[in-house]
């Protein structure tokens, strides 16, 4: 049975997913907005490791895609591709993030599918806080 401490316990860990995927899905959506910066790829891990400048400080990363901020395995998927489109020591164009120039893209088309996740875990979030407001309870088939 589901007491106003079960909602509040799920409505806590949804509150913090939904968070942290809204947060990720925004920063690649606003990619297309970074300035760029030229850089090189430097080696190549299953993704290509590029190196670029921002303000005469030095900065690596390995994100090609602004959707695996929030898909982790889009790079494993595509490292075939990747090694074709960005071979070593290529010039490639750098998206960096203002705020923080350590966060950086290559490319910046956003995936829109994402939306409907955050829009799912949103609902889910929404119907918890519900379940602990209203003291839903849940229903057992069980009878003794």
């Amino acid at each position: 049975m589901l007491n106003r401490l079960g909602w509040l316990f799920i409505f806590a860990v949804l509150s913090l997913v939904t968070s942290v995927v809204s947060v990720r899905a925004w920063r690649a959506y606003d990619s297309k907005h970074w300035p760029t910066t030229e850089g090189v790829v430097v080696a190549y891990y299953g993704n290509p490791d590029y190196k670029y400048l921002v303000g005469g400080t030095s900065y690596t990363s390995s994100y090609v895609s602004c959707n695996e901020f929030f898909d982790h395995y889009l790079a494993i998927r595509n490292s075939s591709k990747y090694a074709e489109k960005y071979p070593l020591q290529s010039k490639v164009s750098v998206h960096y993030r203002p705020a923080d120039p350590a966060l950086a893209v290559l490319e910046t088309e956003f995936n829109a599918r994402i939306l409907l996740v955050v829009g799912v875990l949103v609902l889910a979030t929404s119907f918890c806080a519900a379940g602990f407001w209203f003291g839903w309870r849940g229903r057992s088939s069980w009878r003794v």
